[in-house]
């Protein structure tokens, strides 16, 4: 087993409280457009954020005192930040899905990912580019086990598709940030595979 950096343990758990978006759309805030609003004006204070961590001199050194637990070298470097590309991936999902839909793909989000990454750099078996078989197969679980106890509507083999759609997407190194391609991923496949079993 190896030992995971102080920071993506911290960022990961971070990632897994995601969750509160998707939960909070199913159980509180059960309207779509003000769900909408809602990421949207977070994911709004979010992009000012950055702006002004890299334009703003005294922005800078109190972001970076904050959160320099959770930043990638990357992000240090001026990429955005994963919190800023979840919500932004949360906003077109919500957005784009009806509800059932847009809940199970942003849970896939937070809940999969996190255990693909916490599993997956924990035993690393079958390394395939960046990432790991075993972080693939212990995210694509998670995200089955959320599905079956979120959804009310949608067949079995539609869960189980879309987890394994999701994953895969986790595991491919594409130039988009996988907190959007992931929910996204697995909305699609969610909705197309619905219209045909």
């Amino acid at each position: 087993m190896n030992s995971i950096p102080k920071n993506e343990i911290t960022r990961k758990i971070l990632h897994l409280f995601s969750s509160i978006i998707p939960l909070g759309y199913l159980w509180v805030v059960q309207d779509k457009e003000i769900m909408v609003m809602l990421i949207g004006c977070l994911s709004l204070i979010a992009i000012l954020l950055e702006i002004g961590r890299q334009k703003l001199n005294f922005i800078q050194p109190t972001f970076n005192k904050w959160f320099n637990i959770m930043i990638r070298e990357n992000e240090f470097q001026g990429n955005l930040t994963g919190a800023t590309w979840l919500l932004f991936g949360s906003l077109v999902t919500i957005f784009s899905f009806p509800m059932r839909i847009a809940i199970l793909a942003l849970l896939y989000m937070s809940v999969g990912d996190s255990f693909a990454a916490l599993v997956g750099k924990s035993f690393p078996i079958g390394k395939l580019w960046n990432k790991t078989l075993s972080g693939t197969l212990a995210g694509t679980l998670s995200c089955i086990l959320v599905g079956f106890w979120i959804n009310e509507s949608l067949p079995q083999e539609i869960i189980i598709l879309s987890a394994v759609g999701a994953m895969l997407v986790e595991l491919i190194p594409l130039p988009l940030n996988d907190n959007v391609t992931i929910p996204l991923t697995a909305g699609l496949i969610m909705t197309y595979g619905a219209m045909i079993i």
